[in-house]
């Protein structure tokens, strides 16, 4: 015989070395390459799992940027939320006094209230009209804020606040329709009128009340010569309230979607990232807002007036970090609703009726879900109706998904049921099959 070629060789070698008779191939064996397949594949799934993490991690940051900007967007621009705010600023003890204190100066710095005052008296106590102005400011100071409380003044406060914003936001978003009353391209709060009635508050006489600059009482809100970058900040605001909300969603989606075989681990993830950022923004607004009214205020008797301006003109992007977090919550719970534990699996068959049952029922939870998240609006894109119909698609999806882990459930109940009589008929057939052999023996 000839000498053996090298694949016959190898092939016994391989087939004597391993002990099996599977033969390997001509140069590097079959058992290399299902290592390097193997091989190539975990560096996949190490790569994959990287993307999927970095998208998660990518879009908390987004939605953190997403729900400043919407704080921003939502207080800056919403002239309703403003009203709402300056009424609960006026409505706070520490507010109501330093605003007292301020309407009472700039009283005091438009007209000269001695000289007003000696000629109401008579000549002889003329001489004490400066005095009698000096000791009236501190009772002026009270009766201000005592009129600030009254609903009247109040009332005021809020036209003129809404008057102002209106004006602000129309020259803002460049909306040329409306009437917008500026002077020198300089937009002011009016709150002359306030003064005015603090001087009739005060006894002063009507003439000098009439007497009052229209100046007194101007808070100017907006500069000229800043009013064009305004402008184009407002205009990339608005922009950046939707398209980043979209990329947070389109991040979200994308790394659940990428994790493919561990999807429910992905999602929960997600839910865990959502949760971390709504925290983390209470935490900052916390933190944040002891260490920058440390440095703003000077004088510690601001300190409760700063306190309040800062709780309150936060209060809308506290909120929203709590929409944050129950939003992640709930990720969460759905996430570990569609675990295949036992007490997940149970869970899931007790609420089966009501998705895999009458499709009126699951889509009346999901039409309640829809008009409840629209009257709830957290984000300004659901007052849209691209975000409307985003809403919709999202919670239909999170429908099917649950009707399909509840049917999958259901299935598995079928399969388990029909195994005993399965296991039943097989005894049946092998005790008969033990009894034939007996008789043919015997």
């Amino acid at each position: 015989m000839g000498e053996p070629n090298r694949f016959e060789l190898d092939g016994r070698v391989g087939a004597t070395a391993s002990g099996r008779g599977t033969e390997m191939s001509p140069v590097n064996g079959t058992s290399h390459d299902a290592e390097t397949d193997t091989e190539a594949q975990d560096g996949t799934v190490r790569r994959r799992r990287l993307a999927v993490h970095a998208l998660t991690v990518l879009a908390a940051v987004v939605l953190f940027l997403s729900a400043i900007n919407v704080w921003v967007d939502r207080s800056a621009l919403d002239t309703d939320n403003w009203v709402d705010a300056a009424d609960e600023l006026i409505a706070e003890d520490d507010i109501r006094t330093a605003l007292s204190e301020f309407l009472v100066t700039e009283l005091y710095a438009s007209i000269d209230i001695g000289a007003r005052l000696g000629e109401q008296v008579p000549d002889q106590l003329a001489p004490l009209a400066g005095s009698l102005a000096a000791a009236l400011r501190a009772p002026a100071t009270q009766a201000v804020d005592s009129l600030l409380a009254t609903e009247a003044v109040a009332n005021v406060w809020s036209q003129a606040n809404r008057a102002t914003h209106s004006t602000v936001v129309a020259l803002l978003t460049g909306d040329t329709r409306a009437a917008v009353a500026s002077e020198d391209g300089n937009v002011t709060l009016d709150l002359r009128t306030v003064v005015v009635a603090l001087a009739e508050e005060i006894g002063l006489p009507a003439g000098v009340a009439e007497r009052i600059p229209a100046e007194a009482g101007q808070v100017t809100v907006v500069e000229s010569d800043i009013l064009a970058d305004l402008q184009t900040a407002v205009t990339v605001l608005q922009w950046a309230s939707i398209l980043l909300f979209l990329l947070v969603v389109a991040l979200f989606v994308a790394a659940v979607a990428l994790a493919e075989g561990w999807r429910r681990q992905a999602a929960r993830n997600v839910g865990i990232a959502v949760t971390i950022v709504g925290l983390l923004i209470l935490a900052g607004l916390r933190i944040g807002g002891d260490v920058l009214l440390d440095r703003i205020v000077e004088i510690e008797r601001n300190r409760p007036a700063a306190e309040a301006v800062w709780w309150i003109g936060t209060s809308l992007l506290r909120d929203i970090a709590w929409y944050v977090t129950i939003v992640g919550l709930t990720v969460i719970v759905a996430a570990a609703l569609a675990a295949p534990s036992r007490a997940m699996t149970s869970v899931r068959r007790a609420i089966a009726p009501a998705f895999t049952g009458s499709p009126a029922v699951r889509w009346g939870i999901g039409a309640v879900t829809l008009l409840v998240l629209v009257w709830w609006a957290p984000m300004p894109i659901l007052t849209t109706a691209f975000g409307i119909v985003l809403a919709a698609v999202l919670i239909a999806a999170g429908l099917e998904g649950m009707r399909r882990l509840c049917l999958a459930d259901l299935d598995a109940d079928d399969l388990e049921a029909a195994q005993p009589d399965a296991d039943h008929t097989d005894n049946i057939n092998v005790d008969a099959g033990d009894r034939d052999s007996t008789e043919v023996s015997t």
